[in-house]
Order: structure tokens, then C-alpha cells, then sequence
């Protein structure tokens, strides 16, 4: 048997110290760059959680469209079938339209917009919400706690995916949201709610302001001009009558026509009394005139500063309500 010679390898000593230096620094190597990757991941996730969500927009009307998803008339349309809605039951369903809901899931900014709003009223909890994310192509339905009965999330479900969905992915983006509120409108109106009482007794108790003082002054402007005669009577009565009549027409609150005619008569009948006062004594001093001049008033500027100042404007305000995150989300 033979026996191989066996080959020392010797190594140097200074090259051990460069290996062992070697592997020593390239352990921290690692152990740095580690450490920099820890640090950068930590930062964006932290960048991730503390960025500020969107703010709630500013809503002023039943529908809310920054992207100008919807035409105009549409718009309005549906504004003045969600204003009727609200003053028929009392419950509020608003509609709003944005580009995206940043990092907030739609059901999280459902829920948050809904509450900041307060749609629906207090104690009732009878507000909706149906907002669209049209970047994410998202959209959901916020229920308020008094609507959960009329809209269950199934339903809520089958709202956007029958009548939403279908008419977004074709393009029509007005008509699914149309059949949406027409939807909506109607089971909110198949639900058993408490009437609208606290606005009913709001517009008793303004109408009945406006009734009183154009009672007042209606009675007063007939009867003061009775002092120098009759005729100035009877044509105050009617110019303020007619003044009262066109006011009720434009406005369709006998109330606010009562307050134009007060006003009317009451002014016609203080200045024309003392237009004609002042000219029967002038008339008298003078040893010559005549009467007649004392009718010569002019009605225009007191009859023009009533024919707009009724005009009714309205504009969304929540009622209080809240929401507990009934409903349904979707995306197409």
C-alpha cells in the first residue's frame, strides 16, 4: 500500500488578518444596509398611515358632482326629486361624486362622510348615502340605522349591482345613477317613517310672522288714508292687492303675499296721506289749487322692492342622523 506524502499548505499571517478583517467588515456591511432597508420601510409605512385622509366635501345640495359625471339637467333632476323626498318623508338621501377615495377604503370613507354630514334626522337615523369613486370605480351605499329595515344590504347589494353596475360598465353613467334615486325614492317612501314635523312647524310658525305683520299693515295703509278721502283708500287697496296677488303667484305662499301687500298698502298710505295733507294745506294757503294733485303719487317703488325679495332658495343641511355601516359596496 503506498502512502501519498501529505502537502502542508502554510498561509501567511498578515493574509489571515485580511481574511479575518475581511469577513469582520463585511458583516457590518450587511448589518448596515439591514438596518438603512429597516429604516426606509418603517418610514413609508408610517408615511403610509399617518397621511391625513380627504376631507368631507362641502355639500350644499341633494347631489354632489365634482367630476361632472352627470349633465346639468340630470343635475337638477334629480336635486329636486331628492329635495321632494326629503319633504315628503322627513329622510334624506344625498348623492356624491368624487374622483377618489385616497387611501381610505369607500366603505371607510362611507361611513365618515356620513357621520360629518349627519344626513337623516336625529333620533330617526333616516339618511342615505350613495357616493361613487370614479378613478377607483368604486361606489357604495351608506344606510342610515332607521332605513335598515326599507334597504337591508342585500337590497343595497342588488341596487348596484342590477342597476349601477350594468349601466357604468356600458358607459351610462347618468342613467345608473338615475335608477339608483329613482330606486331609492321609492323604497324610502314605502318605509314607515315619523312625518317631517319639526320643518312643517318651522314654515307654520314663519308663515304666521308674515301673515300677522301683513295683516297689520294691510289694515293700517287702508285706514289712515281714509283721513283725507275715500279714493286714496280704495286705490291703495287695490295696488297693494295686486301687488299681494303677484307675489303669491311667483312665490305660492299666500303668506308672503299678504306680507307684499302690507308693505305696499302701508307705505302707499302713510306717504300718499301725507302728500295729499301737505297739498290741501298748500292749496289752502294759497287761496287756489286743486285736490286732485294730491293723487299724484307714484306706487312703482314700493311695489318693485317686493317682486324678488320672496324668491325661496334652499340648500342641504344635515338633520343629525348617523350610520352604523349598513349597506353595500360594488366596483365595475
Amino acid at each position: 500500500m503506498m502512502i501519498r506524502p501529505t502537502i502542508e499548505t502554510r498561509i501567511d499571517p498578515g493574509e489571515q488578518r485580511r481574511r479575518r478583517a475581511g469577513c469582520i467588515g463585511g458583516g457590518r456591511g450587511r448589518f448596515f444596509a439591514g438596518l438603512l432597508l429597516l429604516t426606509a420601510l418603517s418610514w413609508t409605512t408610517s408615511s403610509t398611515l399617518m397621511a391625513e385622509p380627504l376631507p368631507v366635501p362641502e355639500v350644499t345640495d341633494h347631489i354632489y358632482d365634482s367630476v361632472n359625471m352627470l349633465e346639468a339637467d340630470t343635475r337638477a333632476e334629480l336635486n329636486q326629486t331628492l329635495k321632494k323626498l326629503e319633504k315628503d318623508k322627513g329622510a334624506q338621501v344625498v348623492v356624491i361624486i368624487i374622483p377618489t377615495t385616497g387611501e381610505e377604503s369607500i366603505e371607510e370613507y362611507g361611513i365618515r362622510v356620513a357621520e360629518s354630514l349627519a344626513v337623516g334626522r336625529k333620533g330617526v337615523d333616516d339618511g342615505v348615502v350613495l357616493i361613487v369613486a370614479k378613478d377607483d370605480r368604486k361606489v357604495r351605499i351608506e344606510v342610515g340605522y332607521g332605513l335598515e329595515g326599507a334597504i337591508p344590504d342585500a337590497v343595497a347589494n342588488r341596487i348596484i349591482q342590477d342597476r349601477i353596475v350594468p349601466a357604468f360598465r356600458a358607459g351610462n353613467f347618468s342613467t345608473g345613477i338615475q335608477d339608483a334615486v329613482i330606486t331609492l325614492d321609492k323604497l324610502v317612501r314605502g318605509e314607515a317613517l315619523p312625518d317631517p314635523v319639526q320643518k312643517f312647524e318651522d314654515e307654520l310658525a314663519l308663515y304666521s310672522v308674515f301673515s300677522l305683520i301683513g295683516g297689520i299693515f294691510t289694515l293700517v295703509g287702508v285706514l289712515v288714508p281714509l283721513i283725507v278721502g275715500r279714493w286714496l283708500a280704495i286705490t291703495n287697496f287695490f295696488i297693494s292687492a295686486g301687488v299681494g296677488f303677484l307675489v303669491y303667484y311667483l312665490t305660492d305662499g299666500w303668506a308672503f303675499g299678504l306680507f307684499a301687500c302690507g308693505m305696499v298698502a302701508f307705505f302707499i298710505g302713510i306717504f300718499g296721506t301725507v302728500f295729499s295733507a301737505a297739498s290741501v294745506a298748500g292749496s289752502g294757503s294759497s287761496g287756489s289749487g286743486s285736490y286732485s294733485s294730491g293723487t299724484s303719487y307714484s306706487s312703482s317703488s314700493s311695489s318693485s322692492s317686493f317682486s324678488s325679495g320672496f324668491s325661496s332658495s334652499s340648500s342641504f343641511s344635515g338633520g343629525g342622523g348617523s350610520c352604523g355601516g349598513g349597506g353595500a359596496s360594488g366596483s365595475w
